[in-house]
């Protein structure tokens, strides 16, 4: 028989120590005791869990070309250690060329139903045992971290000794550091512009040149002051100080995490619009999902912001929730609300509930006992990521992203509990009143008068960090300095808008269009599609986009002859007399799509 001859380790110690070589003289040694042709020879050295490999890929092509008969290994695990899919595709592609799995004293066929069964439990040991070997060096590795002792790939401005596992300074990359620090802190220089002054000095050792990502990487990284921080798979992070010999101080990088902040809110607040309401985190209250300020309109005809929902409705067909409410409908409100507050206790009662009964308790008692079982349920999640990354459910990126929604998760569920806790007692013992309203709010005196208009968007943050929104009606709630619930509620306008642009609103619904259209399509074959944009009135582009995105129409006839020169000569004739005209008014009005004004002006230079 032809036999392709397969080796595979999983590090490159043992590739230049001992398991390459010695698979090598073995499995030579045993193909030819069989008589067997070594028709090719593959090597890798990467995890078995691995399907995409170099020497693997190689293999499988050499088999599709029926170049062996069967593939020899010193054991089914060099060959795979594959999770399910992945093995079964293994074996499809050796079955269906009738290739055979070898070890030095066993043959495998996989047109056995035996043979392949017995394969397969190989291939689930070979599993166990990887996971095995990941508990221990996971076990291994934190410990070793607990101890501060070093591992893996120290930044460039350290030495790593293996023996010791000590690290010491790298005097040849130690001045980065300062280098780094001195232009952030100092001269306030940004990342990127750090990076351009590295760049005249010298590359990265790599060769490569430094980037605003590298020196943000370095800024923020604490094994500069001495601490080893790791984050382990199922969950912990380690963080040992005096590990490494210290190139900038504690107090330094605690100055520099400083500057970064403020440089990010400086950089945030730049690119955003004040809105009241903008710091505030909205639930809608019809049906419950987030809501967040959105911007709509153009300069020619006036810029709005409406409290929306930011992605498109995802509930079921019976409940379509839409709720839009523009910024004017409520703004002057909430500083309407907030100075009645502040000018007599009787105002303030329009507003806000300041009288608590047996029901209130009920309630918060019910609240508080969901919020401790959704805490208890999201530790439970937690508890059960590890036995499913080891058991090869989540691949390492997927648990770490799933792990983090999670610890954001338990935290939110943590201070629900504790501020539901604080508000019973408060509710319990009737520690509300007037005075510690007033209190609260006094910070607001002369609000509108005094205050910018990013001062006043970060107040009412801080003031009123939760809002349920509804349709006639916004509730705003805060908590007293002593926990006690602070709940107002602020109309909403009715909209000055009703009534107008209902074409509009009416045309706003691409499915339906796109239904129309099909519909159009069927009674109407062959009818080209600028003449059936100018039935419906719509644009022919609007016609592309449709298709584009819920698919192609049904019987739809397209044009065999597209005549670029005379839609070349309509466009031409259109932009001499309409010089101005935007893209899509040139398309409206041509009646041809806007893919194909583009591509016509571009290969005809018209201009």
């Amino acid at each position: 028989m032809r036999a392709a001859l397969y080796y595979r380790v999983s590090t490159k110690m043992q590739e230049h120590k001992y398991s390459l070589k010695a698979q090598k003289e073995e499995l030579r040694k045993y193909a030819k005791s069989q008589e067997w042709t070594i028709a090719r020879e593959y090597t890798d050295v990467d995890s078995g869990g691995k399907l995409d490999k170099t020497g693997l890929n190689a293999l499988l092509d050499f088999v599709e070309e029926g170049g062996c008969d069967v593939v020899l290994c010193i054991d089914q695990d060099r060959l795979s250690r594959l999770d399910t899919v992945s093995w079964e595709f293994l074996k499809s592609s050796l079955r269906e060329n009738h290739v055979m799995i070898a070890e030095p004293g066993s043959i495998t066929d996989l047109d056995n139903e035996d043979d392949e069964f017995i394969s397969d439990i190989k291939n689930l040991i070979a599993r166990r045992e990887k996971r095995s070997i990941v508990r221990r060096m996971m076990r291994g590795k934190r410990q070793r971290t607990r101890e501060g002792k070093g591992w893996g790939k120290p930044p460039i401005e350290y030495n790593y000794d293996k023996n010791t596992g000590t690290y010491s300074i790298n005097e040849k990359w130690s001045w980065v550091i300062p280098f780094i620090d001195d232009l952030y802190i100092n001269k306030g220089y940004s990342f990127k512009k750090i990076a351009q002054e590295l760049n005249k000095i010298t590359t990265t050792p790599r060769g490569k040149k430094w980037s605003d990502t590298v020196v943000a990487a370095k800024l923020k990284n604490k094994a500069y002051h001495g601490v080893m921080k790791k984050t382990f798979a199922n969950g912990e992070t380690i963080e040992v100080e005096n590990t490494y010999p210290k190139l900038r101080t504690e107090e330094m990088y605690e100055q520099i995490q400083e500057i970064r902040e403020m440089k990010y809110q400086q950089k945030t607040r730049e690119n955003e619009v004040p809105q009241l309401l903008r710091r505030t985190h909205m639930t809608c209250g019809l049906c419950g999902r987030k809501l967040t300020i959105h911007m709509s309109g153009t300069k020619e005809y006036g810029i709005h912001f409406y409290i929306t929902h930011g992605r498109p409705e995802r509930q079921r067909d019976d409940f379509k929730c839409d709720l839009s409410i523009n910024m004017i409908r409520v703004e002057k409100n909430i500083v309407s609300a907030i100075k009645n507050i502040i000018k007599s206790e009787e105002l303030a009662r329009d507003h806000i509930k300041m009288d608590f009964d047996e029901s209130d308790a009920a309630r918060l008692k019910d609240e508080l006992k969901a919020a401790k079982k959704a805490l208890s349920e999201a530790h439970e999640k937690v508890d059960r990521l590890l036995p499913l990354y080891l058991d090869g459910k989540f691949p390492k990126e997927q648990l770490d992203k799933q792990h983090s929604f999670l610890m954001n998760e338990i935290n939110t569920h943590e201070k629900r509990v504790k501020k539901l806790k604080a508000q019973l007692t408060i509710v319990e013992s009737q520690q509300f009143n007037y005075d510690l309203i007033l209190e609260y709010f006094k910070v607001a005196e002369r609000f509108d008068t005094w205050l910018t208009q990013h001062e006043q968007m970060d107040m009412i943050g801080k003031l009123f960090p939760q809002a349920t929104v509804y349709e006639d009606h916004i509730s705003m709630a805060g908590e007293l300095p002593n926990g006690a619930p602070l709940e107002i509620n602020v109309k909403v306008d009715p909209n000055p808008y009703e009534g107008r642009y209902v074409n509009k609103k009416e045309n706003r619904d691409p499915w339906g269009k796109y239904q129309k259209i099909q519909q159009m399509i069927k009674d109407n074959p062959g009818m080209p599609q600028s003449k059936i944009a100018e039935e419906l009135n719509i644009a022919p582009s609007t016609i592309v986009r449709l298709k584009n995105k819920y698919g192609e129409f049904e019987d739809q006839v397209k044009a065999i002859e597209h005549d670029p020169e005379g839609k070349k000569k309509i466009i031409e004739e259109y932009v001499k007399n309409n010089p101005e005209a935007s893209l899509r008014q040139t398309a409206r009005d041509t009646g041809i799509s806007t893919t194909t004004i583009t591509r016509i002006m571009e290969k005809y230079g018209i201009k």
